[in-house]
């Protein structure tokens, strides 16, 4: 999975100036560390708002990854409203030592890529990436959705429920173990409330995994609903400077009242189908008890058939076809 240092309100341009120095102070004299003696030298994206600091061995990840991002970053910014895009500056670490000291631990270790809204920063572990079965393609498209919402919101806090599912969205991530993890957890009564995930989700990577799941599940219900939804919405943040206001404004309800409503429709949804799939063991060996029950009855009526058949062929017992008495 990744990590997010959260969205936040808009830094002073000060503040974003000091934090931005000391970020790159961290990589520029970490010479006194084991491993930390490789220099970053930079490179520019062709589209323009990408400054990619790396090391020199990195050269063709580069150019992988800056194909990667200016791919992704039209498409996202067009699907949120966003018009004008500020500079983004990226890391990319070539392993795991490297890459905590981009973050300075401000994130689990089993993240592969962070990205940092008040300055900006979007940094990659390409080590962790390369082992993942999460291609870099869906990382950057991930963190990318996080920096641009950024952009277009001004740094309004917004749920992180709201930011993960719709960075999710983004990146295409979902796939059927997230259909079957969501279906199990809603069939064992364990799935989570929005209201738990506004701050931060769990550290326990399985507990994290499913609120991830739930995060896509709310954000692509209200994005379906209403196809052009996000640019209104993100409209509505940065003007009235609240994420639960815009909400209201936007869809005609709370976020309390869509909590419950989505809880209750993920519950009707899966109950049924959650009982047949964790019930499905059952079904599947009393289906192959009575499958092989069946091949065996069959087989025995046609051993019989064709003993039958051979007898009436031949006759009775010691008289040719055709003979008489």
């Amino acid at each position: 999975m990744h990590a997010l240092i959260g969205i936040g309100r808009r830094r002073s341009p000060f503040g974003t100036l000091l934090l931005y120095t000391v970020f790159i102070a961290g990589i520029a004299f970490a010479g006194d560390s084991p491993g930390a003696t490789e220099r970053y030298v930079l490179s520019y994206s062709p589209c323009g708002p990408f400054v990619i600091h790396h090391p020199k061995r990195l050269s063709r990840m580069v150019e992988h990854v800056s194909t990667l991002l200016c791919e992704a970053v039209g498409e996202i910014a067009s699907d949120l409203g966003l018009e004008a895009i500020d500079s983004i500056t990226v890391f990319l670490a070539p392993d795991g030592e490297s890459y905590q000291r981009l973050h300075r631990a401000h994130i689990p270790e089993w993240g592969a890529a962070f990205s940092s809204t008040g300055t900006q920063t979007l940094g990659i572990n390409t080590e962790a990436v390369l082992r993942s079965p999460r291609p870099m393609r869906m990382v950057i498209r991930h963190e990318l959705s996080h920096l641009l919402l950024a952009q277009r919101i001004e740094g309004i806090h917004c749920p992180l429920w709201f930011m993960e599912g719709l960075a999710m969205i983004h990146s295409h991530e979902w796939d059927f173990r997230d259909q079957w993890g969501l279906m199990s957890a809603a069939w064992k009564k364990q799935l989570p409330y929005l209201d738990d995930l506004v701050e931060r989700f769990p550290r326990e990577q399985d507990e994290a995994v499913l609120a991830y799941r739930l995060s896509y599940t709310a954000v692509e219900r209200l994005v379906s609903e209403r196809p052009d939804v996000l640019i209104t919405l993100t409209a509505f943040i940065r003007e009235l400077e609240s994420f639960d206001r815009a909400f209201l404004v936007t869809f005609g309800e709370t976020t309390d009242e869509f909590d419950i409503r989505l809880h209750e429709a993920i519950m009707a949804k899966y109950r049924t189908s959650g009982t047949l799939i964790q019930t499905m063991p059952y079904w599947l060996l009393l289906t192959c008890l009575f499958l092989l029950t069946f091949l065996i009855k069959r087989y025995r009526g046609r051993q019989k058939l064709e003993t039958w058949e051979a007898e009436e062929t031949e006759g009775p017992k010691g008289t040719a076809p055709g003979a008489f008495n």
